[in-house]
C-alpha cells in the first residue's frame, strides 16, 4: 500500500482516511458490492476523478479500508500469559469482523501493510514470541486462529440471516421441522442423528466460540516445543 502523499504543496481536499472512512461506511451498510470509486465520490460530494488523485484503483481502495478497520483494534495491554493474550486477540478479531462482516472477504485476497495492520501483527506475533516457534511457525499458528474465528462468524452470521428470511425464531423452526425429524428418526438409520436430537444441548454462539477457543490453545500448547532447562 502507497504511503499517503507527502505534505507539501496546498493542503489536499480529501485524506486517505477520509476515503476509507466512506467507504467502510457504505460495504457496512449495503455490502462490498456496493462500494466502488464513483459511489464513494458521491458520498464524499465530489466526483470519482478527484478520488484518483489519492487512490490509484478500487484494490488500494480495499487495502484503505482493511487498514481503517483494523485502526478500531485499541490492542488492549498484554498480560503476559500467552493463552490469555490469544485468546483476547480472537475475541476481538470476531468482534471486528461481526462489525464488518465483507473484511475476510478482502483480507483473503491478501494482506494490506498499512499502518494500523502493521501494529496489528506486531501485536500479535509479540504474544507467542518467546514459546520456541519459529518465525514461520509463530505466522501459521496466528493465520490458523483467525482464519478459525472468521469461519465461526461466516457460519453465525449465515445462521441469523436464514432465520431472518424464515420469518420465524429458532425454536419456531424447529417446531417446523418437528414432522421431518420425527420421520428420519423412525427409519432408525441415523443413530448419531438420534442422539444430537435427544442429548444436544445447542449451546449458544457465545459458548460455542470459547469453547473453540480452549480447542485451539490446548492444541497449540500441546505442539509448543520442549522448553530449555
Amino acid at each position: 500500500m502507497r504511503p499517503e502523499r507527502p505534505a507539501r504543496g496546498p493542503a489536499p481536499t480529501y485524506s486517505r482516511e477520509r476515503i476509507a472512512a466512506a467507504a467502510v461506511a457504505i460495504a457496512d451498510k449495503e455490502g462490498i458490492e456496493a462500494v466502488s470509486m464513483r459511489r464513494v465520490a458521491t458520498e464524499l460530494g465530489t466526483g470519482a476523478m478527484t478520488l484518483y488523485r489519492y487512490v490509484h484503483n478500487k484494490d488500494e481502495l480495499h487495502e484503505l479500508m482493511i487498514d481503517y478497520v483494523m485502526g478500531e483494534d485499541a490492542l488492549p495491554d498484554k498480560t503476559g500469559d500467552w493463552r490469555t493474550d490469544l485468546a483476547a486477540c480472537i475475541r476481538d478479531h470476531r468482534t471486528l469482523v461481526l462489525t464488518h462482516t465483507w473484511l475476510p472477504r478482502l483480507m483473503a485476497k491478501g494482506m494490506a501493510l498499512g499502518p494500523n495492520t502493521l501494529r496489528g501483527m506486531e501485536y500479535a506475533m509479540s504474544i507467542v514470541d518467546g514459546l520456541g516457534m519459529t518465525t514461520d511457525e509463530m505466522m501459521e499458528t496466528f493465520g490458523i486462529v483467525m482464519s478459525w474465528a472468521d469461519g465461526f462468524v461466516r457460519s453465525e452470521l449465515a445462521q441469523r440471516e436464514m432465520l431472518e428470511q424464515s420469518g420465524m425464531t429458532h425454536e419456531e423452526l424447529q417446531t417446523a421441522m418437528g414432522a421431518y425429524v420425527e420421520h428420519v428418526l423412525g427409519t432408525g438409520k441415523y443413530p448419531m442423528f438420534a442422539r444430537i436430537v435427544s442429548e444436544a444441548r445447542f449451546r449458544d454462539a457465545d459458548e460455542r466460540f470459547e469453547h473453540g477457543i480452549t480447542l485451539l490453545l490446548d492444541g497449540i500448547e500441546a505442539n509448543l516445543p520442549p522448553r530449555a532447562g
